[in-house]
């Protein structure tokens, strides 16, 4: 494959992923061939936008592409590969957390990993501000899908199976779990006819801060980092009607405390 030439891409998937990094791809020259996915309807929907063919049959998968995607959920990525027949491109996964070694021993000619660093939702990411990160079995697979990456975004790495693990799990922290103290936090006040409104200037906040430093820890406040029992007490006291999120107070509390202490002891240390 020459890097210079235009690449034909079949892609198997059609959820978020896969209609965010379809069209950036074939804005950047690439030719998507085909979009394969259980889900007829979104198949042809995004191969619609970039102008390929569409199939919900695996046994259909068009094995004449020189870059064959798999962007589905990583339950799925094994059981595409048993059910999938490829030709000699290069097959690669979207995921964050399955390991290359997934394509071991199948009898694939290239293989490798295209992971962007972002949350995802249908159609709505401007790829050139999205970390991409890559793996690949040969320097022929690294080549060609570093060159691929560059197509997309300004910042490109390499990395591998065991810290691209690692990076997704703080994606989780930093993106999915924080959403969802956000969402406990609404549940709270929508209990007592309080208004989320009222935590947005905060929300602004903290994260306009956080966007600023490389140690967030900096930014710590509240009870927990004071080491005030008595209010988290209180606390503790009058979530007794939600136990699960006591408990989740609870830990982060805990955490919380936990790495002050670990700061001042390196601190100490210097």
């Amino acid at each position: 494959m020459d890097s210079a030439a235009v690449k034909r891409i079949a892609c198997i998937g059609s959820g978020n992923v896969a209609s965010s990094l379809l069209p950036a791809l074939y804005g950047a020259g690439y030719k998507i061939v085909q979009v394969c996915s259980r889900n007829l309807r979104t198949a042809q929907q995004l191969a619609k936008v970039v102008g390929a063919a569409s199939t919900d049959k695996l046994t259909e998968f068009n094995p004449n592409a020189d870059i064959y995607i798999i962007a589905v959920p990583d339950d799925e990525i094994e059981n595409v590969l048993n059910k999938t027949t490829f030709g000699n491109g290069i097959v690669v996964h979207t995921s964050g957390s399955t390991p290359m070694s997934v394509f071991e021993n199948r009898g694939l000619a290239h293989y490798g990993v295209l992971y962007p660093l972002q949350t995802f939702t249908r159609y709505s990411v401007n790829f050139m501000r999205v970390p991409v990160y890559v793996e690949a079995s040969d320097s022929f697979a690294t080549d060609e899908l570093m060159f691929m990456a560059r197509k997309l975004s300004v910042e490109v790495h390499q990395i591998t199976s065991e810290k691209r693990m690692l990076l997704h799990i703080a994606a989780v922290f930093a993106c999915n779990f924080s959403t969802h103290l956000l969402t406990i936090a609404a549940r709270l006040l929508h209990d007592k006819e309080l208004s989320y409104v009222s935590l947005k200037p905060l929300i602004e906040e903290i994260f306009e801060r956080a966007m600023q430093v490389d140690n967030p820890n900096l930014l710590q406040t509240g009870p927990a980092m004071r080491g005030d029992s008595k209010i988290i007490n209180r606390h503790i006291k009058a979530l007794s009607g939600y136990p699960l999120i006591q408990q989740i107070y609870m830990l982060i509390s805990e955490s919380i405390m936990s790495s002050k202490e670990a700061e001042a002891k390196n601190s100490e240390q210097f």
